[in-house]
């Protein structure tokens, strides 16, 4: 990017610049017409010049051409004119006048909008360079620059850039132009008083831009002030749970007051020296009438200007301060858009960027080409040696481990070879390729990175497994309408892309997949290898059933149903689900749900909102059940009164009274023994009294086992239930879906609709068993890949915050499976899992890049049986490259010429690893 602003803009912008500035251009003969028919207003028809000597007519708008005398001095007439009498004639000139202001504001209205559009055009372009520079920052890089700066830069800092670029070149031409328009014009009238008006103005044009350079400075400082505090706002939101965790948020408040007191401080002094500089100038602005009026009205009475020409002079000036102030304001503008675009390229603007991603795809690396190291050393920011000297040959395909103490080299080699670092010394090749210097797109062909940090962006889940995959590159489609088109023209002028997010970028023929629907098939493999099918399945069947059913799943979703309770029967585990029936209360549901007999699909009759609704009152009350409810909740916040006092956070308990909100219960608790002090237990506020009713709707008896619900209780709720179904308005009958065994719930969980009931509480591993008995039903009737596909389609959150940190690391390593890269590098990919857990998806995850090479991170106690070669550090030092095999290879005789270039070798120390020296022979 150019660093000198004019130059960005003309270089992006000139020829719709050229366009505007022939507007500009064509403006200017109107303009001086404008200023000049006033004039013949006064003098010519109200005055009545051109009617003395007893004419009562007089001749407009007669136009003629004369060529000079050297060219034979002949004249054309182009128009006789109207000979008219004063009232029309004045009327004429007023009628003129209007016509010549239309036509000013015409040219006014196309050179601002087609400003704004090139402004718009330019900031578009813009912000999408400075994009695209950050994408091309290294990873050292990326590292040390904080998200919210960038961010605050791309989408605040540029946007007075962007108002600025349709100003650089028209503005000046066009206010510039105007100006002097004016200026002639007063001149042309009487030579006094413009010169007095120019002086004025070119005292105004030198005091307050000398005056604004402090608001310049201070402008700048606003603005650095900003970036910082956005960044580290921005730091403070990420490590919330970690400032809440220490208790610490009264003193980062405290920093973020006293970064927006400085801010405020800048910005008071900004405006001070703003409005000072606003008031001079229009002090100066406003001198120049004065002078005018009083001069002028001087001169007229002498006999010296007439009136017209006075009227005509101060009509001009009229004009002529707004322009002129405006190229002060743009003046001070220039210095101010000029600073901040120096520093924000500035910011984006290293000292290397990677090379732009190739247009083609590249040349693919043999799948046998070795790594090879020579020299290698790897010095961090503050000059720690992290990787000294270090030459070797990693043999392709196969397994390798590099093993060492945590810190060492081990950390810091992945990291090179999967160009996590770029900036070191020595070479490391990939097939003759400089690892460093590879694009993106040819690197990322061959190898895949993966960290013990998985990032997971906002969207699915299956958004994010199939991340690794878009890849390809689609042919941009011919635009089909006219909207279509604009779109795709307003996209090639300022360089954007003209291929849409939304249509299929996933290269299936990578994964020797036909087409997108073997993808799920493919997601599927890639969750088994890395243990975390189980997981999804169950997110699947937690999902909204939703009613955008194909006939032929919805057939069998009924179907299973009835299959699935059957397996059930037949595997013994039938009791562990208590069905729903309509003239039965089940025991495993909560009073509301028993009450319900439905799902809820709108906001008015979930958990929360029941005991205050007005019909579910009405029924509560007209089957006698406020009383027995509000006991029951009384009962419930009895006993989490008494039992949670120094009960651990992690008790089971507290997960079984969930509902019961800590903060609610210590601000309900004094109401309901102020009401006991009283001897009012039974007649409680009404807000202490829905709250507990609210409470009881939530309780199940297996659950809580206070042993509060009879007989007499489960019939009145059954006869409310039938009520409800009864009385319920027909206008919100949209508002539940009622249970039938004979149809689905659109409304309720997957597994709702496949078990019609609630699992029993107190069967020992019932939800697993039930589990994989729906799985095995659901295979059965092609229906796995359905169930799969809800779980897929479930939201990760911003950076996978609404998934578990092994889910986080499953869904990155499922996706590396997916991709299947020839190279993976797995740097610590697996530390979120147990050791057995590890162990267990490391061999699945080799099983299936069985022919590919995997590059794992391991401790020294860790077991290195199932590699191929080894590479083991001590610190800085790489003090063995075993091999499992003696055979001699390719790569060999680079090592050994990077081994004489290196010097020789330190010996390698014993190791006291029995496994490792094992896996050495």
């Amino acid at each position: 990017m150019y660093v000198n602003f004019f130059r960005y803009v003309w270089q992006h912008s000139r020829r719709e610049q050229i366009i505007v500035l022939f507007y500009v251009v064509a403006s200017l003969p109107f303009y001086w017409w404008s200023l000049d028919v006033p004039k013949r207003i006064v003098n010519e028809a109200i005055q009545g010049s051109v009617f003395s000597h007893g004419q009562d007519k007089a001749l407009l708008f007669k136009f003629t051409v004369s060529l000079p005398n050297f060219l034979g001095g002949y004249s054309f007439d182009l128009s006789d004119g109207w000979m008219l009498s004063q009232l029309p004639y004045l009327l004429a000139l007023s009628l003129l006048f209007l016509v010549l202001t239309l036509i000013n504001g015409w040219f006014k209205y196309v050179i601002n909008i087609r400003k704004g559009i090139l402004g718009e055009r330019m900031l578009r372009r813009l912000r999408f360079e400075l994009f695209s520079m950050v994408m091309r920052f290294r990873p050292e890089d990326v590292r040390t620059t904080k998200s919210a700066e960038v961010t605050s830069m791309i989408k605040d800092e540029v946007e007075p850039i962007g108002g600025f670029f349709g100003e650089a070149f028209i503005t000046p031409a066009f206010l510039g132009t105007q100006a002097i328009t004016a200026m002639a014009f007063i001149l042309v009238q009487n030579m006094w008083l413009g010169t007095l008006a120019l002086s004025l103005i070119v005292v105004q044009g030198i005091v307050i831009p000398h005056l604004r350079r402090e608001q310049i400075r201070l402008g700048r400082m606003r603005q650095l002030e900003s970036r910082v505090l956005a960044g580290r706002i921005g730091e403070m939101i990420e490590a919330a749970p970690a400032l809440h965790a220490y208790g610490v948020t009264r003193y980062s408040g405290a920093e973020i007051g006293q970064r927006l007191g400085t801010l405020f401080d800048i910005r008071l002094r900004l405006y001070r020296r703003k409005f000072a500089v606003k008031y001079l100038n229009n002090l100066l602005a406003q001198l120049t009438p004065f002078i005018f009026y009083t001069l002028g009205g001087y001169l007229a009475l002498q006999g010296r200007l007439d009136i017209g020409q006075l009227v005509a002079v101060i009509a001009a000036y009229r004009d002529l301060p707004t322009p002129i102030k405006e190229l002060i304001d743009w003046d001070q503008q220039r210095n101010d858009v000029t600073v901040k675009y120096e520093q924000v390229v500035g910011a984006f603007a290293k000292d290397f960027l990677l090379d732009n991603e190739p247009e083609e795809d590249p040349t693919p690396v043999a799948p046998d080409a070795p790594i090879t190291a020579v020299g290698l050393r790897v010095v961090s920011g503050r000059g720690l040696v992290q990787i000294d000297r270090m030459s070797a040959a990693i043999s392709r395909p196969g397994r390798i481990a590099i093993v060492g103490p945590a810190g060492s080299g081990r950390d810091i080699l992945p990291k090179v070879i999967g160009r996590q670092i770029t900036d070191y010394q020595g070479s490391i090749t990939l097939g003759g390729h400089e690892l460093s210097s590879m694009s993106d797109r040819m690197a990322s062909a061959t190898m895949l990175y993966v960290s013990g940090e998985p990032y997971i962006m906002s969207g699915t889940i299956r958004d994010n497994l199939v991340l690794a995959l878009r890849r390809a590159l689609p042919t941009p489609e011919d635009p089909k309408s006219a909207f279509d088109r604009y779109w795709r023209d307003e996209a090639l002028k300022t360089d954007n892309p003209v291929v849409s997010p939304d249509i299929d970028w996933v290269d299936y023929g990578s994964l020797g997949l036909s087409g997108p629907d073997e993808l799920d098939a493919a997601i599927i493999q890639a969750l088994r290898v890395v243990d975390g099918y189980d997981d999804i399945f169950r997110v699947g069947l937690s999902s909204r059933l939703g009613s955008d059913l194909a006939p032929d799943v919805a057939e069998r979703m009924l179907n299973a149903r009835g299959a699935i309770l059957a397996h059930y029967a037949e595997l013994g585990i039938a009791d562990y689900v208590e069905s729903f029936q309509p003239k039965r209360f089940n025991t495993n549901a909560t009073i509301g749900e028993n009450l319900l007999f439905g799902v809820s699909i709108g906001q008015r009759f979930t958990p929360e909102n029941l005991p205050y609704d007005p019909f579910v009152r009405s029924i509560i009350s007209a089957e006698a059940l406020s009383g027995p409810l509000t006991t029951i909740g009384l009962k419930m916040v009895e006993t989490v009164a008494e039992a949670f006092q120094g009960l651990a956070a992690n008790n089971p308990l507290r997960e079984r009274y969930s509902f019961v909100d800590d903060a609610e219960l210590n601000e309900l608790w004094p109401k309901v023994e102020s009401s006991w002090q009283r001897g009012q237990r039974r007649q409680f506020p009404a807000e202490v009294r829905d709250k507990l009713i609210g409470y009881a709707l939530m309780y199940v008896e297996p659950q809580h086992r206070l042993n509060l619900i009879d007989d007499r209780l489960v019939e009145r709720v059954l006869r409310a239930r039938r009520s409800f179904r009864q009385f319920l308005p027909a206008q919100d009958t949209g508002e539940i879906e009622f249970y039938d065994t004979k149809k689905l719930m659109p409304g309720a969980t997957i597994r709702d609709n496949l078990l019609f009931g609630r699992i029993r509480y107190g069967k020992a591993h019932a939800r697993d068993r039930l589990v994989a008995g729906a799985a095995e039903v659901l295979t059965e009737l092609g229906l796995e890949s359905f169930v799969v596909s809800k779980g897929l389609d479930q939201e990760a959150g911003p950076g996978g915050r609404l998934l578990s940190a092994p889910q986080r690391a499953t869904v990155q390593l499922a996706r590396a499976t997916l991709r299947h890269p020839d190279i993976l590098i797995l740097d610590d990919a697996l530390s979120s899992f147990g050791a057995s857990e590890a162990h267990m998806i490391m061999n699945n995850i080799l099983e299936a890049m069985a022919g590919k090479t995997v590059i794992v991170t391991q401790s020294n106690d860790d077991d290195v049986s199932a590699f191929d070669q080894v590479l083991t550090f001590e610190g800085a030092k790489l003090v063995g490259t075993e091999r499992a095999a003696p055979a001699a290879e390719p790569a060999d005789e680079a090592v050994e010429a990077a081994d004489e270039a290196a010097g020789p070798a330190e010996p390698m120390p014993e190791r006291a690893n029995p496994t490792h020296q094992e896996a050495m022979k």
